[in-house]
């Protein structure tokens, strides 16, 4: 059975998916989808409340289905859900702070869990924790500055982690860190503008690297890269609230897409 803890006390663009155009609204606020080329049976969900969303989220459970992108933006908290691995036992906590995610990720991973996702909004902390993730060690860093942030990662990347997940809350950039048995190349790039973040996807693409986390934060895209084996067609799309996205959603869904991450900002 699932469990969940409350804690009170957080283009290489190929094929027929093309990108949209840098100027695509670049100015107005805007959900982000990054798609990949591969087929995959997949879910989203969305409620305004944290409350409700958590129901949502023993609902796929019953049915199945894991978490495997949480995005909060605009007043909706957004799942989506995948197929899950019987191997692979998911749980979460939530938390108004970091610091009670702090004082329980050690009994977690010597429990075996391994943090796979977290999101923070309205004041509310998000962590997915899972089973048989296949990675070998774990380790975060927060930073509240950006530049000693990004310091961290470099620190990271040189002792063989790769970044799983980054997010902003309480004043402070968070980074989810893994040693793989298999590591990928990875790169962190920050554009001031969604028009110079747009332009930048392309670059990347075209030199071997696939999107694997956007997020906006103080007013700064920050995209996480990777190049490794997999060369899987890649692109975006842009919706300016989660109704409309949710309608590109299932379009790439019927195509054969699945959705890698779900971004938001302006």
């Amino acid at each position: 059975m699932k469990k969940v803890w409350l804690i009170t006390a957080a283009v290489l663009v190929s094929g027929t998916l093309l990108a949209k155009s840098p100027k695509y609204d670049a100015s107005r606020y805007k959900y982000i989808g990054v798609f990949d080329k591969v087929e995959a049976s997949q879910r989203m969900e969305d409620a305004m409340g944290l409350e409700h969303f958590r129901t949502l989220i023993k609902q796929e459970w019953r049915s199945d289905k894991d978490i495997e992108e949480l995005k909060y933006g605009n007043g909706h908290w957004v799942g989506i859900f995948g197929k899950a691995d019987k191997r692979n036992h998911q749980t979460y906590v939530v938390a108004s702070r970091w610091n009670a995610i702090d004082h329980i990720v050690e009994d977690y991973w010597k429990q075996g869990y391994f943090i796979t996702n977290i999101e923070h909004g309205l004041a509310e902390w998000v962590v997915v924790f899972e089973k048989n993730t296949g990675w070998v060690n774990q380790a975060y860093e927060r930073r509240a500055k950006r530049d000693e942030f990004i310091e961290a990662v470099n620190q990271r990347w040189k002792q063989g982690y790769d970044l799983i997940d980054f997010e902003y809350g309480e004043g402070h950039y968070t980074g989810i860190f893994a040693e793989k048995k298999q590591k990928e190349s990875q790169a962190l790039a920050v554009r001031s503008t969604w028009y110079a973040t747009a332009k930048m996807l392309s670059e990347y693409w075209k030199e071997g690297y696939r999107i694997a986390n956007i997020e906006y934060t103080l007013g700064r895209w920050m995209v996480l890269f990777e190049k490794g084996k997999e060369t899987t067609a890649q692109g975006f799309e842009t919706a300016h609230d989660i109704a409309a996205f949710k309608i590109l959603f299932e379009k790439r869904q019927k195509e054969g897409y699945r959705l890698r991450d779900l971004s938001e900002g302006w």
